[in-house]
Parts: C-alpha cells; sequence; structure tokens
C-alpha cells in the first residue's frame, strides 16, 4: 500500500464521519422545523372571552435616525386597540427623537422619554429599557427593538399565541434583513450556529428546556417580569435576552420561541464592522464570557464549513485518480458514497435551514466564506476577553472579565 493509498484511506474515514454528522444534523433540522411555531398561527386564534389584555410596548433607542420612522410606522398600524407604546431614548445625539416625534405626531397610544445619563453598572439598553418600563400599565409587556418592523398582525398573533399556550416569556425569531453582500453571506451562518447552541426543540419542550430568547422581541407577563425584579435583575448582562430567558425558568416561569415567518423584519447592522462587533457581543455572552468555550466553537465552524468539505472534494478528486491510474473501482464507489454523500446531505440540510430563515438560496454558494467570518469573530471574541480589549456597544465601551 502506498502513500497516496494510505492518505485516501483515512480521507474516506472523514468523509464517512462527515456524511454520518450531517445526516444526524438533517434529523436535528426536521425535529426543530416540527417544535417551531409560526406566529401566523396567532391570527386564527379567537378573542378570549374575557376580552384582550392591554399591552405595554417598550423600544429602547441609541441614535436610530436610520430606521426610527419605519419602526413607529409598523407600531402604529397594529390591529391592537389596547396598546401603550413607549420609546426610551437612550443619550441619542441625532435625529432620532425629531423624526420620531414627526411620526407619531400627537397620538395618545405613544409616549416618548428620554434617558440622559447611565449608571456605570448598567448595560445602557437594560437602563433605557427599565426606564420605559416604569412608564407602562400593561397586563403584558413587549421589549423590542427600534431597527424592528411589525407586520400590522403581530402584537394580537403574539398575545393569541403566549395566553393560548399559557406563556410567561414569548419570544420571536425575527426575519432578517438580507440586502448587502455581508448579510447574505454571514447573517445565516452566524444565525444558524446560535441556534445550534439553543435548538428550538431543547428550547420548546416542556421537560427541561433550554433557556433562551431573541432580545428583539420579548413577550412577559407582567407578573413574571415584577416577580422576577425586571431589568434590575440583568442589568450587568450585555445580552439580557437569554439571560431574562434563564431567570423565568429559575423562577419557575414558561419560555417559548416562534418564528416570525416574515411578521418581525429587522435590520440589525449598518456594515460589516458593525455586523462582525454585534455577533461578536452576541457569541462573547452566550458563552458566558469564556475564552476556550468561543475557541472551540471557532475552530469546529472552521472544520464544518471550510477544512471538512474541502477534504470531501479531495477525497473524491483521489477517489478518481486512483480508479484512472489503478483501476481502484471499490475505492471511487466508497469515495462518491461518503464524500458526495456528505456533500449532499451538508447541501440538503443548509438549503431547509435558508429556506426556514427565509434567507436566498444563493447564498449557500458563500457558505464557506461565511464560515471563515464566522470563526474569526468568535476567535476575536475569545482574544478580547484574554486581552482585556474594550467591547463597543450602545455608546459605551465595556471591558469583560473572562469566567
Amino acid at each position: 500500500m502506498n502513500t497516496l493509498q494510505i492518505i485516501f484511506i483515512l480521507l474516506l474515514i472523514v468523509s464517512f464521519s462527515a456524511m454520518t454528522m450531517w445526516f444526524v444534523m438533517f434529523i436535528r433540522v426536521i425535529s426543530c422545523a416540527r417544535a417551531t411555531i409560526s406566529m401566523r398561527e396567532g391570527r386564527d386564534i379567537p378573542e378570549p372571552e374575557s376580552g384582550w389584555p392591554t399591552v405595554s410596548i417598550v423600544i429602547p433607542a441609541h441614535d436610530e435616525e436610520e430606521v426610527i420612522e419605519r419602526c413607529a410606522r409598523s407600531l402604529m398600524a397594529q390591529k391592537y386597540d389596547r396598546m401603550q407604546v413607549v420609546f426610551s431614548l437612550d443619550r441619542c445625539t441625532d435625529r432620532t427623537e425629531e423624526l420620531l416625534r414627526a411620526v407619531v405626531g400627537e397620538d395618545p397610544r405613544f409616549e416618548i422619554t428620554t434617558v440622559e445619563e447611565c449608571p456605570n453598572d448598567w448595560a445602557g439598553k437594560c437602563n433605557a429599557a427599565a426606564m420605559g418600563a416604569r412608564l407602562t400599565t400593561g397586563d403584558w409587556l413587549l421589549f423590542t427593538d427600534a431597527d424592528t418592523e411589525f407586520d400590522p398582525d403581530l402584537v394580537r398573533s403574539s398575545v393569541a399565541i403566549a395566553m393560548e399556550r399559557k406563556i410567561d416569556l414569548l419570544s420571536v425569531l425575527s426575519t432578517l434583513s438580507i440586502t448587502r453582500w455581508d448579510e447574505r453571506i454571514v447573517q445565516p451562518v452566524a444565525t444558524m450556529n446560535l441556534l445550534r447552541m439553543h435548538p428550538v426543540d431543547s428550547v420548546n419542550r416542556l421537560e427541561r428546556p433550554r433557556a433562551f430568547a431573541n432580545g428583539q422581541f420579548m413577550l412577559f407577563t407582567r407578573e413574571i417580569y415584577e416577580r422576577m425584579g425586571g431589568h434590575e435583575r440583568v442589568h450587568l448582562d450585555l445580552l439580557e435576552d437569554i439571560a431574562f430567558a434563564r431567570v423565568v425558568q429559575a423562577e419557575g416561569g414558561r419560555g417559548m420561541i416562534a418564528n416570525s415567518d416574515r411578521m418581525l423584519n429587522v435590520s440589525m447592522y449598518e456594515n460589516l464592522g458593525a455586523l462582525r462587533a454585534g455577533w461578536k457581543r452576541i457569541y462573547i455572552e452566550v458563552a458566558r464570557r469564556r475564552p476556550r468555550r468561543l475557541l472551540n466553537w471557532g475552530l469546529r465552524v472552521l472544520m464544518a464549513g471550510v477544512v471538512v468539505p474541502s477534504l470531501e472534494v479531495l477525497t473524491l478528486v483521489l477517489g478518481v485518480l486512483l480508479l484512472q491510474r489503478e483501476g481502484d473501482v471499490p475505492g471511487f464507489v466508497l469515495a462518491v458514497v461518503f464524500a458526495g454523500g456528505g456533500l449532499l446531505f451538508q447541501l440538503i440540510t443548509l438549503a431547509w435551514i435558508y429556506r426556514m430563515g427565509r434567507t436566498p438560496i444563493s447564498g449557500l454558494l458563500a457558505f464557506p466564506l461565511g464560515s471563515l467570518i464566522v470563526c474569526w469573530i468568535m476567535l476575536d471574541g475569545a482574544c478580547d476577553l484574554l486581552l482585556g480589549r474594550p467591547i463597543r456597544w450602545g455608546g459605551r465601551e465595556y471591558i469583560l472579565k473572562p469566567d
């Protein structure tokens, strides 16, 4: 047995392992799809006999002049009468307040409050949300972001689903904006890796659920929000959504996530730099500020998205080469089955994930590049923790200590 044949056998083993992994991933994706609730289901739920409860919506905003008008207009268009909206403007230095007041005018449902300072031991967004929450009166509290756009039926649908399923915290997975090249390449890979850590079927199960929420849309019962101490309970967290999910679970409440199905659209970042900084913050907090975990995740993304597919292609090339040189038909067949099967299962699984996230399938072609960028984001986050480099978010810089 020559060196080329030994390398080929090793590559076959790698390809078989990859094929098995992606087959398992495909089964997991199907399981998650079955456990996913669509927000559109709420449209068909009738009004409860006691009538619809009051809902207070709080939107913390810091320098959001590019998106604040769209957000406000979508809230004004809600088909829900018993609604209060509080915009909590956090030390804005741009035209956010001016543009917002021009849109909402004298609408009695809307209130605008300004936050002039933030305590040193609070994250800015948490502080603004807490300040806004103090002005609310609703039976339910909905916290959302200024870069969101609501379908007219979204508030009604979310309340209907939460009441019918007796949920204390309903969170919604938004449909992300995919307009720029970096969004098309990075957003699907970044989101997929976040959900891999918090699969929908694990979050929504009744027994031992995994705590997870999306801060772009969090609907609380007032009872659970006040019982756990509101935003003060999570004021040190830069990723308050998952922190909230953990606290709700610790307090005996039930959390659940649903798929917006285009009823909640979000434009998260204005450029690649902001996208990278935002996802880095998310991954650092999801990893609970553990550099080793970020390093492991980054290497896993690199292996799954770049290294292993490249080795599978190399396996096919060597299979053809050995067939031509030595007539190795069995080796060629194994290469096609293992390497080709692995690539096929990967393609099918990713296509399903992209379709569920309403992401253009054409982005699949750049999946390896997206994996490289996400790997870089995770490794950069680990370096920030280890080197004590500041994280800038919401107009402030934070130096996070590794756990």
